[in-house]
């Protein structure tokens, strides 16, 4: 998490830098609101302050409840009520809202981006099972490496007193991927450069072509060469994601310049019934060890990873756009917040499906495998029609 901290704040000074290539976008719409004084202080410096504020009650209650101050006994957390009382909220406003300040068109606006922030809501439950229970399905049930005659011995890595040594080890042993996620910041600075000297050359374009290449080889190295981990095999998401993007962006394109380009709701569902589509490689697999009492193949979950990622190539960029499409200009950053808060709540919503296929483990680590099988397969079956409902 920390780790995770020290890229976000490195990814906001990038985004600082490179605010002048966003011709405009990134700017407040009046700043004079934003030098006027409140409280004593600046509303620009007031906004700060209180952020920064709202900080200390939100890890407050992450320790609390991670030490059990907030249980509330049986299968109802305190998360789930939350998200039961805010929810309420938000569509108490939201009936208010369209029925008294929209007018006809509006509210077919405000009602349809609803009803895909719903089908985010849905989406994204499923996702979370990725990092849920896919993951332990994935250490009790399947094989672990893609390619087990590439697969090299994994070196350790051991501090040395010279300093150049342990640099030299660290590249040596480090994964490929680690190398390629500087390549991203450092080829949008030096393809912004290239772009201002000249505006007209594809060179910009060609560098991002590169990059994504080379990002995408790494990854992919490390998949097949390195031992791989439940935990570890959450890369497939991202490989595909690499792989699929440029794809579709080149497909939704080649529909817009036919007139054929489907609907950001339609997209959207599609997107959804991928999202179901993707357990049934995982439900089989379940199967499979449950009649043979054998370790499935890795091979299951790659292409249960491929059709999730399609999913969410159809759902979540155009599902972004949507929101400031659809929603009215005063309550645009409303709308989007309602739309990170569904992702918030399908969190919530993921791990109470989880628990359906909770597994019975001895004080020895051993599991009844036929037992734990059915319960997965279960599990994925139900989810499966979440999406395709």
């Amino acid at each position: 998490f920390g780790a995770a901290g020290i890229g976000m704040v490195l990814g906001l000074v990038l985004f600082l830098w490179g605010q002048k290539y966003l011709h405009g976008h990134a700017e407040p719409r009046e700043p004079a609101l934003l030098r006027e004084r409140v409280l004593g202080l600046p509303r620009e410096w007031l906004i700060y302050v209180a952020a920064i504020a709202g900080v200390l009650p939100i890890a407050w209650l992450m320790w609390a409840s991670g030490n059990g101050a907030f249980a509330l006994g049986g299968e109802v957390s305190l998360a789930l009520v939350l998200m039961l009382v805010v929810l309420t909220i938000v569509l108490a406003w939201f009936v208010w809202f369209i029925t008294t300040q929209c007018t006809p068109v509006q509210r077919q606006q405000m009602l349809a981006l609803m009803a895909m922030i719903f089908m985010c809501l849905v989406f994204f439950t499923l996702y979370e099972q990725t990092y849920g229970s896919w993951v332990t399905f994935t250490d009790r049930m399947l094989t672990k490496d893609i390619a087990p005659s590439l697969v090299a011995p994994l070196q350790p890595f051991e501090w040395a007193t010279d300093w150049s040594t342990n640099v030299l080890l660290f590249v040596q042993t480090a994964p490929w991927s680690t190398y390629s996620l500087l390549l991203a910041p450092l080829s949008f600075m030096v393809a912004a450069r290239l772009s201002d000297r000249d505006p007209a050359s594809t060179a910009p374009r060609l560098l991002f072509v590169a990059v994504a290449v080379v990002m995408l080889a790494c990854l992919a190295r490390d998949c097949l060469v390195l031992p791989q981990t439940a935990g570890s095999l959450t890369y497939l998401g991202a490989f595909f994601l690499v792989v699929l993007a440029p794809l579709f962006a080149a497909l939704w394109a080649w529909l817009g310049r036919r007139g054929r380009d489907p609907s950001k709701p339609f997209k959207s569902a599609l997107g959804l019934m991928f999202g179901g589509l993707c357990f049934i490689p995982l439900a089989l697999a379940a199967q499979q060890v449950g009649e043979t009492g054998q370790l499935a193949s890795v091979w299951w979950l790659v292409l249960a990873y491929l059709v999730l990622e399609i999913g969410e190539m159809c759902l979540a960029p155009v599902g972004l756009s949507a929101v400031t499409q659809l929603s009215l200009p005063r309550v645009v950053s409303l709308m989007m917040g309602t739309w990170f808060l569904a992702t918030a709540f399908s969190e919530t919503l993921a791990a109470q499906f989880g628990k359906l296929a909770a597994v019975d483990i001895d004080a020895d680590g051993a599991f009844d495998m036929a037992s734990a099988a059915a319960g997965y397969a279960g599990l994925f079956w139900k989810l499966m029609w979440v999406g395709l409902a």
